[in-house]
This record gives structure tokens, C-alpha cells and sequence, in this order.
């Protein structure tokens, strides 16, 4: 098996964040996005700050940044859709309580 580059590592976990928030599971694709972004800071942090490829980082980590920022208010809207059929469904409880329970043909009282 090929070892495969922190580079590449990031690529594939991104991948995977994105493809945790086509499916709405925005909690894992902010999960995988932060540990990409962590990752990054600690090489940024150990590096030399005026080489090619500390820019290159930066850069990188800006659009892990902003990709973030996405799932968050993808989060925030599909959590409010959420809340807002709760809501719904709380409100109409009263209503359906007093519906009587469906009894089945060969079920006795």
C-alpha cells in the first residue's frame, strides 16, 4: 500500500466532508473539516513562515475556513427546519390527542 502524504490525507478528508454534507450529516463534515484544519495549523506552526509552501498552507487552510463557514449555515438552515416541524408538531398535539385511537376490525374495547 502507497503512504500517502498529509496533503493527500487532507484532499481525501475533505472529500469526505463534503460528501457527509450532500447527505445533511453536517455535524461529521464539520468534524472531518476542523481535524483538516488543525492538522494544518500544527504544519503552519512547525514550518517556516516565509517558504512557497507555507503560503501554499495558508491559502489552503483559508478555503478549509471558508468551506466551514458552509456547513455551518448549512447546519444553522437545516436545523431551524427542524426545529420549526417540532414546533409544528407540538402545536398541533392537542388536536391530535383528542382524535380517537384507530381500532382494528377484530380488536375488542
Amino acid at each position: 500500500m502507497k503512504d500517502v502524504t498529509p496533503r493527500e490525507r487532507w484532499d481525501l478528508w475533505m472529500h469526505q466532508a463534503q460528501r457527509f454534507a450532500d447527505r445533511e450529516n453536517y455535524i461529521d463534515a464539520l468534524g472531518r473539516t476542523r481535524l483538516v484544519l488543525q492538522e494544518i495549523q500544527a504544519t503552519l506552526e512547525a514550518g517556516d513562515p516565509h517558504s512557497r509552501e507555507h503560503q501554499r498552507l495558508e491559502k489552503f487552510a483559508s478555503r478549509v475556513e471558508g468551506r466551514m463557514k458552509g456547513y455551518r449555515k448549512s447546519f444553522e438552515i437545516w436545523n431551524a427546519k427542524i426545529a420549526a416541524r417540532r414546533a409544528a408538531a407540538t402545536a398541533n398535539a392537542e388536536q391530535e390527542m383528542a382524535q380517537p385511537l384507530p381500532i382494528g376490525p377484530d380488536e375488542i374495547y
